[in-house]
């Protein structure tokens, strides 16, 4: 997809990202890195008998963070200048290992600002997994580049 600028957003424009399988490896070096031990993430045999969910569950925020570099293979957000907020964060239903995910991202809202260089943009974040069934979703507030 070609990168995109303020001005070539419009509200409803929805893509859709490629795949990928979340890994036992990416869990373990994301729970590592952010220090989040868990039993629900890194112990199976509590995942297993003592969740609802019978194995281990890969973490909403992760999820997140793979949805945002899904969107960023795109070259979609290329011209980004800021991250400034997220909204209406729901995990819906669990990741687990070996899943693979996709992103719908949709422009939800846009509006200048004082800048003469950049907007404000608001997307949708829908990622699905294997079956299409909605697991996460958010709203990101960003500052983007307009035309030099």
């Amino acid at each position: 997809m070609e990168s995109k600028y303020f001005e070539d957003m419009k509200v409803g424009d929805i893509f859709t990202t490629q795949g990928r399988t979340i890994t036992e490896t990416d869990l373990v070096n994301y729970v590592g890195l952010a220090g989040l031990f868990d039993p629900l993430f890194i112990n199976r045999e509590f995942a297993t008998k003592q969740s609802i969910f019978g194995k281990p569950i890969i973490p909403g925020p992760l999820t997140l963070v793979m949805s945002t570099g899904l969107e960023t293979l795109t070259g979609f957000p290329r011209y980004v200048i800021a991250f400034l907020g997220m909204d209406q964060v729901r995990a819906l239903k669990p990741v687990f290992i070996n899943d693979t995910i996709h992103l719908d991202v949709e422009v939800v809202e846009k509006f200048e600002t004082r800048r003469p260089d950049s907007g404000i943009t608001v997307v949708k974040y829908n990622t699905r997994n294997q079956n299409g069934e909605l697991v996460f979703t958010c709203l990101l507030t960003r500052m983007v580049a307009k035309r030099p």
